[in-house]
């Protein structure tokens, strides 16, 4: 019985270790960082467990060798319905696309992994690089009061892929000349959990003001037609916590 347990136990953490790596055949710059993004669901009545396995998962993580930044945000809407669940945004920078698999192959990491586990769902797991809208810095990214981070991860529709592109493009084109837009940038995925056809990309505001005013302008843009090429996988709207 107790091999059986152990042998179980480390299945289970060969799962973990081995879920959702970097794949380098779909790594845009090898000698750039990837980011992970996590989209969490904190499980009903499990708050306070969330965020105090977080804490712990996160100090473990963040002093592992090539882990050079770690940003965490909290959803306030998403689309195309509203989060019934507390949902937060975990996003952490790796300066080589090998380095997720070193760190998740650490029995410590793994071990205070399994804690955080039990308390969330993930709604999105992924690896990305950013591919458009210039420098990328996660430190910084909707750091200053009142900015709101809109994350975009979508599947794109089989035999969509052009069109998307094309739409989205045009979309974004309008979306910058926006008053209260600072900037938008495009993600490829590189990795992650049931990654097929997923896009990323993400646009940082103003203020919520603002950001509520153009939300309710694109409903009337020919360009919104762009919303119909892909699948919403986790639309959120949020606002950074650390």
């Amino acid at each position: 019985m107790t091999k059986s347990i152990i042998a179980l136990g480390i299945v289970g953490l060969t799962a973990i270790v081995s879920c959702s790596p970097v794949k380098k055949s779909l790594v845009n710059n090898t000698k750039k960082p990837v980011y992970e993004i996590a989209v969490r669901q904190v499980k009903d009545g499990k708050k306070a467990d969330f965020e105090a396995a977080r804490t712990a998962f996160i100090k473990k993580l963040t002093v592992k060798k090539g882990v050079c930044n770690d940003r965490e945000f909290s959803s306030f809407y998403s689309l195309p319905t509203p989060d019934k669940l507390a949902t937060f945004i975990g996003m952490t920078q790796y300066d080589s696309y090998k380095t997720p698999k070193k760190v998740q192959s650490n029995m410590g990491v793994v071990s205070k992994f399994m804690k955080f586990k039990k308390t969330m769902d993930l709604k999105a797991y992924v690896f990305v690089q950013p591919i458009e809208g210039g420098e990328f810095n996660l430190a910084t990214l909707a750091k200053k009061q009142g900015q709101i981070l809109e994350i975009a991860v979508r599947r794109v529709k089989e035999g969509k892929e052009s069109e998307f592109q094309k739409m989205r493009k045009a979309f974004v084109d309008k979306l910058s000349k926006e008053d209260g837009v600072i900037q938008s940038w495009e993600f490829k995925v590189v990795g992650g959990s049931n990654a097929e056809r997923l896009t990323v990309g993400m646009t940082v505001y103003e203020n919520q003001e603002k950001f509520q005013k153009i939300g309710q302008a694109t409903q009337s843009w020919a360009e919104s037609a762009f919303f119909g090429t892909f699948d919403p996988v986790a639309l959120q709207y949020a606002y950074s916590i650390k």
